[in-house]
């Protein structure tokens, strides 16, 4: 271990012939911390050239690359693994794991990671962030607020700690620890951004636009603040701001997935706007503007399926499912991106049978969930699409009680589940019900394309349509 440092229980190695390459890493993680991955990834490119044997930077950089490219780096990086440290052989462990999507492995490396070198705040504020993407706030804040306690300028796991109360619909929280982050790192633009988040799900659009624009003025290439400021024009009423501020955010994004991500929020606004031929028109550019991002690409069905349901084309929108769901089949795709787009794609194959009132067809698809929860039990988000496909069954079969139990079992972030339900209540006339589901689906201003588009129909009047 040549990164000027002895090896210590308490602390993860840094495994590396180069001080040099050991210093570009550092940077690397920073920055990724701060999720400026495209810089990150060129850091950890650095380090590389300057020690191409260097595992943990082979397996950081394997983690920024998208595509296959990054899951082969990754693989070989898990190989050359063996020989190092334990903690640093589990840390490596943990992010190749982390990018196939197996969440019961990578968080299982990453507890070991904070056993093996408990005085390291990295390996807490890691496992935090893996918890948080699981949905388990509470575990997700212990191990932020220890690795804070190792390291008070620990902004990553500052920002993390904002989003663990973001997500839980503490925007005040939220706001507060944002606020934090920023005075640690006073010239980072993405603690202005995440600021600007919070303010946004606050409805304090005015601000938020202000610390986006903050976060523009530390980094004028930090093109994430100019989709930020986009949600606040949107929300604010102002539809053409809005568009020009992603074309700006368009223009700015180094990677094509990037673009891909502005491209989907611009058919957003579209769809919002009932719009179905521009939204259309808009993924169809993207898709063939972005052929070779190919796992992104691969998503862009989903979101043309589900434009067409919400315009009431559900047996149309059968088509591009079929499409995703042959991807999923031909398994040309990494494990994590293949189960993501089998769990959306039969999520909005069950919207659209439901708009069919085929009780056959949904059974099976609600089947389908069900064997791919049983096969992830640990992935919040399929456990969460598997109630949504028995609610809707049940609400299609005529099963109130089943389909209450069923919405409920959604997770907290599933806005289109709380969406189906608060339709479902409005069509067996609970007003009630109605009332506190559209409270808690406007209690905040998300930066979610799928989120603009249901506060957009349920503002827009009192009718909650289903799509």
């Amino acid at each position: 271990d040549s990164a000027a440092q002895a090896p210590a229980a308490a602390t993860i190695t840094t495994t590396s012939s180069s001080p040099e390459a050991v210093a570009q890493l550092r940077k690397g993680e920073q920055l990724l911390d701060n999720l400026r991955v495209a810089e990150a990834s060129e850091a950890f490119a650095q380090a590389l050239a300057l020690d191409s044997n260097f595992v943990l930077a082979h397996a950081y950089h394997g983690y920024t690359v998208p595509g296959a490219n990054g899951t082969t780096e990754l693989e070989a990086a898990a190989a050359a693994a063996a020989g190092l440290p334990a903690a640093e052989r589990a840390l490596v462990e943990g992010i190749a794991a982390a990018r196939t999507g197996d969440v019961a492995k990578a968080s299982a490396a990453y507890a070991r990671v904070t056993e093996l070198a408990p005085g390291d705040w990295r390996g807490h504020f890691i496992r935090g962030q893996q918890l948080l993407e699981s949905s388990k706030y509470a575990e997700a804040v212990e191990s932020l607020k220890k690795a804070t306690a190792l390291n008070p300028e620990a902004g990553g796991a500052q920002n993390s700690l904002g989003y663990a109360a973001l997500r839980q619909g503490d925007a005040d929280g939220a706001v507060a620890a944002f606020e934090q982050y920023a005075r640690i790192l006073p010239t980072e633009p993405n603690a202005q951004d995440s600021l600007g988040e919070a303010l946004l799900s606050a409805g304090r659009f005015a601000d938020a636009e202000a610390a986006f624009g903050k976060a523009l003025a530390l980094s004028p290439g930090f093109w994430a603040s100019h989709e930020g400021i986009a949600y606040a024009k949107f929300y604010a009423g102002d539809v053409a701001g809005a568009r020009n501020a992603l074309a700006e955010a368009r223009a700015g994004a180094p990677r094509p997935s990037d673009k891909l991500g502005v491209d989907a929020t611009l058919a957003a606004i579209a769809m919002a706007q009932h719009d179905t031929r521009g939204a259309l028109a808009m993924l169809d550019t993207a898709e063939k503007a972005s052929l070779a991002d190919t796992t992104n690409v691969a998503f862009v069905p989903i979101r043309r399926a589900l434009v067409l349901s919400d315009a009431g084309r559900h047996r149309d929108a059968l088509v591009p499912v079929a499409a995703a769901l042959a991807t999923v089949s031909a398994k040309t795709l990494p494990p994590g991106p293949t189960r993501g787009l089998e769990r959306q794609a039969l999520v909005a194959r069950a919207m659209a049978e439901s708009g069919l009132r085929d009780v056959a067809a949904l059974t099976k698809t609600s089947s389908a969930l069900d064997a791919l929860a049983a096969a992830n039990p640990d992935i919040a988000s399929v456990q969460s699409s598997m109630h949504f496909g028995r609610a809707l069954l049940a609400v299609a079969s005529g099963d109130a009680a089943g389909a209450r139990q069923h919405f409920a079992g959604c997770s907290s972030e599933d806005d289109l589940c709380k969406w189906q339900a608060l339709v479902a209540m409005q069509t067996a006339g609970d007003t009630a019900g109605v009332a506190l589901a559209r409270e808690q689906l406007l209690k905040q201003y998300l930066r979610d394309p799928m989120h603009l588009v249901i506060r957009s129909r349920l503002s827009s009047s009192s009718e909650a349509k289903a799509p």
